[in-house]
C-alpha cells in the first residue's frame, strides 16, 4: 500500500514537472501566456497565499517580541526613576523633620537658656501592665546620664533610667516607676505628678496630694516644679482631665493627660545639664 503511494505521489511530481517545462516552452516560442502556466497559477495560489499568511505571522512575531523587549527595558527605566524619586522625596522628608526638630529646639533653648540638649531618636517602644518606657539611640558616650530628663516640644515624656554606651532606657511621665515634684500652672499649687498602674492603659497620670479646697478646675496645666532640683522647673507635663477625692477622703486627686504621647513619639531633647532655679 505504501508502494502504491509513493508511486503516485512520484507520478504527480513527474507530471508538475513535464506542465512547468511545457509552460516555458510554449511561452519561449510564442511569447505569450499559456493555458498551462494558468493552471498551474489556480493551483499554486492557495500554497502562495498560506506562504504570505505564514510570512506575515512570522514578521509579526518578531515585531511583537521586539516590541516587547523595548516595552520591558522601558518600564524597568520608569520603575528606576520611580524609586529614586522616592529616595529623593524620604530625603526631603527627613530634612524637613530634622529642621522641624531643630526650629523646636532652638526655641525652648531661647525660653531656657541654661540648658544642653542631646537631640535623640527612639529606636523602641516597651509597654506593659506596670511599666513604659523607651529606648534612644543616645548613652554614656553623648554624656548622658541616669536621671536626665527627656521632652519633647510639646513637654514632658520621661527620665533617663539606664544607661549603656550607645544607648539609654526611658521611664516615661506614665510608667509606675515615675514621680516628679509638679506644679498648677495657673494657682502655683505644688504638688506630685506620678504614674498609676490604673491609669497606664488609658495614657494618663496621677497628680497627688491635692487639699480638698484647692482651686483646681479641669483643664488647668501642670508643669515640673523643679523642687529637689532632680529636673528643670518649668516643663509642660499634661492637663487635669477629672479631679476626684482619695480613698481615706483627707484629700483629692487628678488624673491627668499628658502633652506628649509616648506612644508615638520618634525623637526627643535630652536635657544634659541645666540651671537650678526656685
Amino acid at each position: 500500500m505504501r508502494d502504491f503511494f509513493t508511486s503516485r505521489a512520484f507520478a504527480v511530481l513527474i507530471l508538475v514537472v513535464l506542465l512547468c517545462m511545457g509552460s516555458v516552452l510554449y511561452t519561449g516560442t510564442s511569447g505569450d501566456s499559456n493555458p498551462v502556466s494558468g493552471v498551474l497559477r489556480v493551483a499554486v495560489a492557495p500554497l502562495h497565499k498560506g506562504f504570505s499568511w505564514l510570512t506575515g505571522s512570522i514578521t509579526h512575531g518578531i515585531a511583537y517580541f521586539t516590541d516587547y523587549d523595548a516595552i520591558k527595558a522601558e518600564n524597568e527605566e520608569l520603575r528606576k526613576k520611580l524609586r529614586e524619586a522616592e529616595l529623593q522625596l524620604r530625603d526631603a522628608q527627613i530634612a524637613l523633620d530634622e529642621n522641624d526638630r531643630l526650629r523646636s529646639l532652638a526655641g525652648i533653648k531661647e525660653r531656657n537658656r541654661s540648658f544642653e540638649f542631646e537631640v535623640a531618636e527612639v529606636i523602641a517602644h516597651s509597654v506593659g501592665d506596670w511599666q513604659s518606657s523607651l529606648t534612644l539611640d543616645k548613652g554614656s558616650m553623648h554624656d548622658v546620664q541616669e536621671g536626665d530628663l527627656v521632652i519633647t516640644e510639646d513637654g514632658m515624656v520621661g527620665f533617663v533610667a539606664v544607661v549603656a554606651p550607645n544607648y539609654c532606657e526611658v521611664t516615661t511621665v506614665i510608667d509606675t516607676e515615675m514621680q516628679a515634684g509638679a506644679l498648677i500652672t495657673r494657682t502655683r499649687e505644688v504638688t506630685i505628678a506620678e504614674g498609676d498602674y490604673t491609669l497606664i492603659d488609658s495614657g494618663e497620670l496621677r497628680l497627688s496630694y491635692l487639699k480638698q479646697d484647692a482651686d483646681i478646675v479641669i483643664g488647668d496645666t501642670v508643669e515640673t516644679s523643679g523642687r529637689g532640683g532632680l529636673f528643670p522647673k518649668g516643663i509642660m507635663i499634661g492637663t487635669i482631665e477629672q479631679i476626684l477625692p482619695e480613698e481615706h477622703g483627707m484629700s483629692n486627686y487628678a488624673i491627668v493627660k499628658p502633652f506628649v504621647d509616648v506612644d508615638k513619639v520618634s525623637h526627643v531633647f535630652i536635657i544634659k545639664d541645666f540651671e537650678v532655679t526656685e
